[in-house]
């Protein structure tokens, strides 16, 4: 998938040498409970795990093909009722933020869902204390919905998590 300033790839094992720089900064575990590798051998099997998944792509700048981030759609479930649903996760390396470039990603995964695979329905979950990403997904169209709290064996607080669901005919961008 193509876009302005970035494009989606399909991972490789090669890629895990970013997935091990991010998994070093709290930042990316605080905001997304990114995975924390404990070494590189660890970050390129997660690559190679990412690799297999179809609906998992990195994030590449056209500027230097470097991965600057992720973007994955993952299943709901298998009841009848959440088959034509997804749920898209997103990660945009901390030196690319407020430059649009998740906005892009996320309009091309979210076209992709609707338009190849018949989704109907786009949730997102988000930590309720990421901003960043709550103001994304409302300029993107997705309407809050419900609230989760989770006990948090990381810290003394619970964190809650928002969830956000998306629709075709509340999108705030251009279908194909």
């Amino acid at each position: 998938m193509i876009g302005k300033k970035i494009y989606l790839r399909h991972f490789v094992k090669e890629d895990g040498e970013q997935l091990f720089l991010w998994s070093k900064k709290p930042v990316y575990f605080e905001k997304a409970r990114f995975t924390q590798y404990k070494d590189l051998s660890a970050a390129k099997r997660g690559a190679t795990l990412l690799a297999q998944r179809k609906n998992s792509f990195a994030i590449c700048s056209h500027d230097n093909d470097k991965v600057i981030g992720m973007i994955e759609l993952y299943e709901r479930g298998a009841s009848e009722n959440l088959l034509n649903t997804c749920e898209v996760g997103f990660l945009l390396d901390e030196k690319y933020w407020h430059q649009g470039l998740m906005k892009e990603a996320l309009q091309l995964v979210c076209q992709y869902a609707f338009n190849d695979l018949g989704m109907k329905e786009i949730w997102a979950g988000v930590f309720q204390d990421n901003d960043a990403s709550i103001n994304l997904l409302g300029k993107m169209g997705f309407e809050y919905i419900y609230q989760v709290k989770y006990p948090d064996i990381f810290s003394p607080e619970n964190k809650n998590e928002n969830y956000y669901l998306l629709r075709p005919g509340n999108c705030k961008f251009v279908r194909s």
